[in-house]
């Protein structure tokens, strides 16, 4: 029999600990980096035992900023979902998430759970029994954003348009290096922000200094890939590791970047690096504006790198 808990900052280490044998979770849920917006959410997620105080499985959640009986998995993270250990078996998932919906209900008084798996690419091994389980529980897909990600494994050529962009990077003299300094991650900020002002009249989600705060928690593992022309900074980007995929957060280029396809250099580059070769995908991030409609200039770019679709969805469960 598994029952639910709230979480509570004592329960940390536990939970750090879990997080780090699960079967399908990334540095996203480790209370280290979800407690850097702690002050922007109220905290919901939930610990679930089995009936030796054993945990089987963890839901990170937050409490709707709009709707103080929505809980979501989770409003600052790009996916939740259920974490689930290796050895987990089917029956024992379907009663954690019995559990969580109990608990949201009864003693979160929720009327609807949030739930946004975390896409299959990030997970060790098979992991989609919370899929199976919402479904039995009435959960309707409703809403679907689509990224683009590159089969490190398997990878597809790049096209004509990107070569020759590419190549007219290296030709013009571009330097590839991973920022190490803090003036640097400013720097990248600062051209992020001008970058997202003038083409999508939107700001970064994070700030210079949440930006400088996850790295420092995270060296090995959140990265920042540049390239520059005469020390002048003409593209980058932010780039997450995780023990199967490489995703990549804000890309941008200057406008003179976008003349000497600094940018497609840069991700040509990444494409050979170390650390971005150990992994299964390069996942890109999804092309899709808020309401779900598909940039098709973001895509066409990405696709030009031998990207191809994956779903990042979202599901509502009536409690």
């Amino acid at each position: 029999m598994v029952t639910a808990l709230r979480y509570t900052g004592d329960m940390a280490q536990q939970w750090d600990d879990f997080v780090g044998r699960a079967r399908n979770s990334t540095l996203l849920h480790l209370r280290s980096y979800m407690d850097y917006h702690a002050d922007r959410f109220q905290d919901a997620s939930l610990v679930m035992i089995d009936d030796k105080d054993h945990i089987v499985a963890l839901l990170p959640a937050s409490i709707s900023g709009q709707d103080n009986g929505v809980v979501i998995s989770h409003g600052g993270l790009t996916y939740g979902g259920y974490i689930i250990a290796p050895q987990t078996h089917a029956q024992t998932v379907g009663e954690a998430v019995e559990a969580s919906l109990l608990f949201c209900r009864e003693s979160l008084g929720a009327s609807e759970l949030v739930v946004k798996p975390i896409p299959y690419i990030y997970s060790q091994q098979p992991c989609e029994e919370e899929l199976y389980f919402i479904h039995r529980h009435g959960g309707c897909l409703t809403e679907r954003h689509l990224s683009q990600a590159v089969s490190m494994a398997n990878p597809l050529p790049p096209n004509e348009l990107r070569r020759r962009c590419v190549a007219k990077g290296r030709q013009s003299g571009l330097l590839f290096a991973v920022a190490e300094s803090r003036d640097e991650w400013d720097d990248y900020h600062r051209l992020l922000t001008q970058v997202l002002c003038r083409h999508h009249a939107t700001t970064p989600v994070h700030s210079a200094d949440e930006l400088w705060l996850l790295h420092s928690r995270f060296p090995n593992q959140i990265k920042l890939f540049t390239s520059r022309l005469d020390g002048r900074l003409m593209a980058g980007t932010v780039v997450y590791l995780s023990p199967r995929v490489a995703h990549t957060q804000y890309l941008a280029a200057s406008e003179e970047g976008r003349t000497i396809g600094a940018l497609d250099y840069v991700i040509d580059r990444l494409l050979s690096e170390p650390d971005i070769r150990q992994c299964t995908y390069l996942d890109f991030g999804v092309s899709t504006e808020r309401d779900g409609t598909l940039n098709h200039g973001l895509t066409f770019q990405k696709e030009g790198f031998g990207a191809r679709g994956i779903c990042y969805d979202t599901y509502r469960l009536r409690l």
